[in-house]
């Protein structure tokens, strides 16, 4: 325990104020998303910018990656949501089940050929995690900006995942937010399912 909070401490010291404003904005921007309300995507945005610059000095490129998609996603999400200014305004939509398990077909297979390949050609670790989270997080953003319930049930398992391999890559401030993620991401999805029904 006194491991993990001295190195809680030390990743504190090395990007404090940034870490920070990533982290709130991140938490800010989830629960925005859960009501409905389109300043949500400003939020991720700026928590989107904080990450690719940490990613690039940590030398994540998958998370560099994803950030970058998230800052494109950030702007889209802004005018796809620009009728809606607060919850009472909301409406979320349903996938049909056979589009949703195309969409968990379609990522399943990228992933296991994207994970084989940068198994096969780099020192990447956990790669077959690191591919399954890059992708399905790109899924479910993707279905946030469409009003897709369905989102936040891939949200519930990549960011299971990504705590998982945070927390075994000993980036235990990270992991404890991802942790936190994936129950906003529960309360997010009966919210949305109260709002359809």
């Amino acid at each position: 325990m006194q491991e993990i909070l001295a190195a809680l401490y030390q990743e504190g010291q090395a990007f404090s104020w940034l870490e920070i404003i990533g982290v709130s904005t991140a938490l800010i921007y989830i629960g925005l998303a859960t009501k409905g309300n389109k300043w949500c995507f400003l939020f991720g945005l700026i928590s989107s910018v904080v990450y690719i610059y940490l990613s690039v000095v940590l030398k994540f490129y998958f998370d560099t990656a994803i950030n970058i998609y998230y800052v494109i996603m950030s702007f889209y999400g802004w005018f796809a949501w620009s009728a809606t200014n607060n919850s009472s305004d909301f409406i979320p939509l349903q996938l049909k089940k056979k589009s949703f398990l195309i969409y968990l077909a379609s990522g399943t297979v990228i992933t296991v050929v994207l994970a084989f390949i940068v198994d096969q050609l780099s020192d990447a670790a956990l790669p077959y995690f690191d591919a399954f989270t890059t992708i399905f997080a790109i899924i479910a953003t993707y279905m946030v900006v469409k009003k897709w319930i369905e989102n936040w049930l891939i949200w519930i398992v990549v960011d299971t995942i990504a705590a998982g391999m945070y927390w075994h890559k000993e980036l235990y401030l990270t992991s404890l937010l991802f942790a936190l993620y994936t129950i906003i991401s529960i309360v997010g999805y009966q919210k949305w399912k109260k709002q359809l029904a």
